[in-house]
């Protein structure tokens, strides 16, 4: 088949991601695949250089804009994108079928998602939500059952398995990983912290290491990533060692496998693909009782965080703020309770978590969840 990707392609995004590894599944199933990026081509990788046709930068005129257009063939066998669904009619618009459209939404409540998104989905063959969290608060935004597919996100075995750990700094014996990349509220970042503080202190054997894109806030659901911290160091003047990573990593999974426990305390998360990739690499796993998460975490296999559901304010939503959209608080006790828990029986945790990996990585496989969607073309 013919086949477009439109979307976000450049940079470390978590759509992005998702593009680059089902496009690569694509061609190495034999299908023809053109990339058209709508966010730049910063850090794209080489194998899939060959296949992208256009690509816009963040600033780009008008002239750009149809030189970039141009370049697209007039129809395609199927077409894909993972973006917002106010932009499915634009890039959905080069054939009559097979068209798949991606997009999340961690927001739950009646009509959450933002005013007029909606109505959009018409535009798409199939809406592919990642979890059974996201694809309820479509259904509850209004959009039909029959018009949506659940396809989860997945992890690529080879970078799993080729990763070497990452050179860090500390030299404590237990390494709790947080993976923020952009420092948004919904993230909870500033929660995570609180139970950090709360469970372990300089006497502990233990290392917070931090990944985040440390920028100047430009959005409302944006924080400071150093104010937060600075905040929390006053709190807690005899925290344990914190370890921040800033610059980019080729292979994430290096820095998983330079640890043991993953963690977060995120507000929402409409699948959780970083606690996806943890275990996959055999990580103990620390997240809310709450969201995507819980399609494929469980307490078998994981350390829930105990907390409940909030009405979230308009500075912590994306686009626009719908009255009534809930999220999840956790609770800062049960959090710290389970970082403790982490790192004391470490020993006995660890070889379940590294059990599981075989299973994650034939089951999330991105050959998989390719697989599923080739299955809905017609």
């Amino acid at each position: 088949m013919k086949i477009l990707w439109s979307g976000f392609l450049g940079r470390n995004h978590s759509w992005a991601i998702v593009a680059q590894n089902i496009s690569r599944q694509l061609m190495s199933m034999g299908h023809s695949v053109d990339l058209y990026s709508t966010n730049g081509s910063q850090y794209f990788p080489d194998d899939l250089k060959p296949s992208l046709k256009a690509c816009l930068e963040e600033k780009f005129t008008q002239e750009q804009f149809a030189e970039s257009e141009s370049a697209m063939q007039s129809m395609y066998d199927m077409q894909l994108t993972y973006t917002a669904l106010k932009n499915f009619p634009g890039y959905l618009k080069r054939g009559q079928k097979n068209r798949f459209g991606i997009w999340t939404y961690e927001f739950a409540g009646k009509n959450s998602i933002p005013a007029g998104f909606a109505k959009n989905y018409k535009y798409c063959d199939q809406l592919l939500p990642p979890s059974n969290f996201a694809k309820q608060i479509f259904l509850d935004s209004g959009i039909p059952e029959s018009h949506m597919t659940v396809i989860p996100h997945g992890v690529d075995p080879n970078h799993v398995t080729q990763a070497e750990p990452f050179k860090l700094k500390t030299n404590k014996k237990s390494k709790i990983f947080i993976n923020i990349a952009q420092v948004h509220r919904r993230k909870n970042i500033d929660g995570a912290l609180e139970m950090y503080g709360k469970a372990f202190n300089k006497k502990d054997d233990v290392c917070l290491v931090i990944k985040v894109h440390d920028k100047k806030p430009s959005q409302p659901f944006e924080l400071n990533f150093n104010e937060l911290l600075s905040e929390f160091k006053n709190k807690y003047k005899n925290h344990a060692e914190i370890e921040i990573v800033k610059e980019f990593i080729p292979n994430i999974y290096s820095l998983y496998k330079s640890c043991d426990i993953m963690f977060s305390a995120s507000h929402t998360e409409a699948f959780g693909m970083t606690a996806l990739e943890a275990q996959a690499t055999g990580l103990i796993n620390i997240a809310p009782r709450y969201g995507g998460f819980l399609d494929f975490m469980d307490d078998n296999n994981s350390l829930l965080i105990e907390g409940k559901e909030f009405y979230v304010k308009p500075n912590m939503v994306y686009w626009s703020y719908q009255p009534g959209s809930k999220a999840f608080m956790p609770d800062v006790t049960s959090g710290a309770e389970m970082l403790v828990k982490a790192v004391k029986e470490k020993e006995n945790l660890k070889p379940k978590a590294e059990a599981l990996v075989p299973s994650i990585l034939e089951r999330y496989d991105w050959k998989q969840v390719t697989q599923q969607i080739l299955e809905l073309a017609k």
